[in-house]
């Protein structure tokens, strides 16, 4: 699929002053159960689509943007978070151990998307009221970080 071609897929925060936009594919859609990204949400769990950085641009309002360096991670790594300035959305996060990745919410997206998430990490920080996802592959063994050798198949589509 050439760049012109390439499907396009719209998104904004709560109050529809960051937008943003993504070309092409998703390259995984990840449910995370950790205690960090629940609190950034607000919410059991988060959803997420991985995109390759140069698919993903801000198209209005990133001025807007206010990043917060999430310091209390269970790696010890800096996790960078950035949400809307107004309404308080979280619009993206980037990990130092996904270089070239950029993360943003399903729930940010315009319309009804197919993504089927691929698996589920920090399973053992599941809320106790969550059943198993229905069509994701139990991947238990993602008590953490999946091991970064498993993000090579992802790092090549990049």
């Amino acid at each position: 699929m050439t760049s012109a071609t390439a499907r396009q897929r719209a998104g904004a925060c709560l109050c529809k002053r960051i937008n943003l936009r993504v070309t092409g594919d998703e390259i995984n859609v990840a449910i995370c159960h950790c205690t960090n990204c629940r609190r950034n949400c607000g919410s059991a769990y988060t959803a997420n689509a991985w995109f390759p950085d140069n698919q993903f641009e801000w198209t209005r309002g990133a001025d807007l943007l206010k990043q917060y360096d999430d310091r209390d991670t269970s790696t010890g790594e800096v996790v960078h978070r950035w949400f809307c300035s107004n309404c308080g959305s979280p619009m993206m996060t980037k990990s130092p151990r996904m270089v070239g990745i950029t993360i943003i919410p399903c729930g940010l997206f315009e319309g009804k998307n197919t993504w089927k998430p691929s698996y589920e990490q920090w399973r053992r920080s599941r809320l106790c009221y969550v059943d198993d996802i229905r069509g994701v592959r139990d991947e238990s063994r993602y008590e953490g970080f999946p091991d970064v050798k498993e993000f090579e198949s992802i790092w090549a589509k990049l």
